[in-house]
């Protein structure tokens, strides 16, 4: 969404609603149109984007708009509303969530040495896999062919049995990375070692793998890879990502806290 396009947005369910129309806000009065124009700005460019004259003029009409509605909604009691209260607090605690984040964000501010370890596993992820499977419709095959496996047959005569086209030339599917399969399959497949199979049958949409990683995985050519200074401002964006994600993943209620907020079971006789 453009700047421009979320401006009115902004102004009713961001910062603004909640210093010009809270009823529990004491500095609505103390507040200047200036400094709520400042502080919306201030929070628009928090991704490095400064707020220009016209998008600041907008606001400032946005802002004088939703004054009058506000008031209007006082004028007609919406202000002792239980709802209108409800909701006035929930927007508080947004404003708080969003200046809580930004200045997070603000300053966060990824090493190198944390850019390159995920450059390298970026990299790592173009690494070619050369495995061969057979694929079977029932874990009973499934288990079976690993059972022989064990025992010492050979690996491309049982491919024979594959449901997959591979089957006729041993399983072989030659050399490839790892996105080139389903997630069931590289997921299983990227902890063999080479000559390693699979000691429990796989289960994809497709039915049941057993793989085999035939040699060492290779790395990807480095001359095909774009250097690490090219794609760095990328990676910054990518770590500023996965460290977002991450503040709010710590403050999402624990499997317990969830359980000890759902109300108790009725017993039966309560039910009737």
């Amino acid at each position: 969404m453009k700047k421009s396009s979320t401006l009115l947005a902004l102004l009713l369910v961001g910062t603004l609603g909640l210093s010009a129309c809270s009823v529990n806000n004491p500095f609505a009065k103390k507040i200047t149109s200036e400094q709520m124009v400042d502080a919306i700005a201030k929070s628009m460019s928090a991704d490095g984007q400064p707020v220009t004259a016209e998008q600041r003029a907008q606001i400032t009409e946005a802002l004088a708009v939703q004054a009058a509605i506000a008031e209007a909604a006082r004028k007609d009691g919406m202000d002792k509303l239980d709802q209108t209260k409800i909701l006035l607090s929930v927007q508080q605690d947004q404003v708080l969530m969003q200046e809580y984040m930004r200045t997070k964000m603000e300053a966060f501010k990824p090493t190198d040495t944390e850019l390159k370890a995920t450059y390298d596993a970026e990299v790592a992820k173009f690494s070619e896999f050369h495995f061969r499977h057979i694929l079977v419709n029932t874990e009973a095959e499934a288990n079976d062919i690993i059972a022989k496996l064990k025992a010492g047959e050979k690996f491309e005569v049982l491919a024979k049995k594959s449901i997959d086209p591979s089957g006729a030339k041993g399983g072989d599917l030659g050399w490839a990375p790892l996105s080139r399969w389903v997630p069931e399959f590289s997921g299983a497949g990227a902890k063999l070692k080479a000559g390693e199979f699979t000691q429990t049958p796989v289960k994809s949409q497709f039915g049941y793998h057993i793989i085999d990683l035939m040699e060492p995985s290779r790395a990807p050519d480095a001359a095909a890879l774009p250097p690490f200074e090219t794609v760095k401002s990328q990676l910054v964006e990518m770590a500023k990502q996965e460290y977002a994600k991450k503040l709010q993943d710590g403050f999402k209620p624990k499997a317990a806290d969830k359980a000890a907020e759902k109300p108790a079971e009725k017993p039966a006789e309560e039910k009737k």
